[in-house]
């Protein structure tokens, strides 16, 4: 029986990247980097890691960062780990595979990924991994999984972190306007295979994620340098904040130029050049990152009650996996009808060609219903992709992202921790 693309690109051989291919892609990355004025700087002899195993844990607060983190390491036979859905993309499929790109099941244990690291390593080549998995949603640090430095522990490699200072403010996740500003990424060798012989797991966690927390309003508000686009910053920033900080009110902020307004109460805060909130006519987060935290913990509280729901009405999709097509058609429809989240998991009830087609997702195994800013909701569950496009276009899906991680924290005591460690779940109000 012919292999899917999804059976194909999981279960084939990991080779070293292609050289003509890698030489090729490295000569437009460093094209691009240079015209989004990217400075890179390391704290080790770059040349002196070539031929040895060595991992390298970049920081994820911009869609961009692939394209900076690889161009900065300087290794051409670097193997770059990547969600699988992102490499099943018709115009990116062939070349990720000549570049040797590795899949991974996002938030989900992954075997096959693992094994096919270590045998990476193993013939003293370089791994290329995003510890958050997902791009930012605020500007600062996702949480890490422990287990990464449970690998980290047994890959006897050398650790070089990288983590970038204003690429969040240059490509924020909630619009797709570049902003001209400058960006730093800088690299620092961060173990040696002879300190992991030494270190526990837990000491490898912690000096992991100091090395790569990073919060991008926090440095600007130092740094104060200008991001400026075609569009205010903003822009589409109701994608990513749904409550008023002062009446508390949901889904009743708008964006007028470069103020964001709250319909029900005329609470109004403007975001300007260096994305500081400015000229607010009441009470307000000290930064962007601040302001969605609050929304976190606000959610936090609301899924303790057990009457807890969310509904959406749209379709649950899958991958088509014959052939690459591009999007949207490369998906299919597998139930037409309604999503309906509670504290106890994901269900998506509805139908396909007339009949019932229903589906159950308990809340320990989705770790995240992650929006898309093009109006989806992503997650993986037992190693399988979905999509949740609800019938509104313009719905503000964010809420969904937080319930859901919130719900997944109180079934996953590792996780809820790891989550705790970046969270500011100990604050009070948007203000304080």
């Amino acid at each position: 029986m012919k292999k899917d693309l999804k059976e194909r690109l999981i279960n084939r051989k990991i080779k070293k990247p292609n050289p003509l291919v890698m030489s090729a892609v490295m000569g437009l990355l460093g094209i691009l980097c240079k015209s989004y004025k990217v400075k890179f700087s390391h704290d080790y002899e770059v040349k002196s890691l070539d031929g040895t195993p060595t991992i390298l844990l970049a920081s994820h607060s911009s869609r961009l960062e692939f394209i900076y983190m690889m161009y900065g390491f300087k290794r051409k036979d670097i193997n770059m780990v990547c969600g699988y859905q992102n490499i099943l993309k018709k115009n990116l499929y062939h070349i990720f595979l000549s570049m040797g790109v590795i899949s991974k099941y996002l938030y989900q244990p992954d075997i096959v990924c693992l094994k096919q690291m270590f045998k990476v390593l193993k013939r003293n080549g370089a791994i290329g991994l995003f510890p958050e998995g997902i791009q930012s949603t605020s500007g600062s640090t996702h949480p890490i999984n422990p287990a990464t430095a449970q690998f980290i522990k047994h890959s006897k490699a050398n650790v070089v972190v990288a983590t970038s200072q204003g690429a969040y403010l240059a490509t924020n996740r909630y619009s797709s306007d570049r902003k001209k500003g400058p960006i730093n990424i800088r690299y620092s060798l961060l173990f040696t295979p002879e300190m992991l012989a030494t270190l526990s797991e837990e000491e490898i966690y912690k000096m992991m994620l100091e090395k790569l927390s990073y919060n991008d309003f926090a440095f600007n508000k130092t740094a104060r340098q200008k991001y400026v686009g075609k569009k205010p910053n903003a822009f589409g920033i109701d994608k990513i904040l749904f409550k008023c900080p002062a009446c508390k009110k949901e889904h009743a902020l708008k964006v007028v130029d470069d103020a964001v307004i709250c319909e029900n109460c005329n609470f109004s805060v403007r975001v300007n050049e260096y994305y500081d909130l400015v000229d607010a006519n009441n009470s307000c987060p000290t930064d962007i990152d601040e302001w969605y935290k609050w929304q976190r913990r606000c959610v936090t509280k609301e899924i303790q009650n057990e009457n807890f729901e969310m509904t959406l009405q749209g379709s649950l999709c899958a991958l088509r996996l014959d052939k690459l097509r591009k999007s949207p058609k490369d998906r299919m429809v597998l139930s037409s009808g309604q999503a309906r989240l509670t504290n106890r998991g994901l269900s998506f009830h509805g139908t396909l060609d007339g009949k019932e087609a229903n589906f159950e997702f308990d809340a320990k195994t989705v770790y995240s219903l992650t929006f898309s800013t093009k109006g989806f909701l992503e997650f993986y569950h037992n190693n399988d992709y979905y999509l949740i496009v609800p019938n509104d276009k313009d719905a503000c899906l964010v809420k969904w992202t937080l319930a859901s991680e919130e719900i997944h924290n109180l079934y996953d005591e590792k996780w809820q921790l790891a989550c705790a460690d970046v969270y500011n779940y100990d604050k009070g109000d948007a203000n304080e």
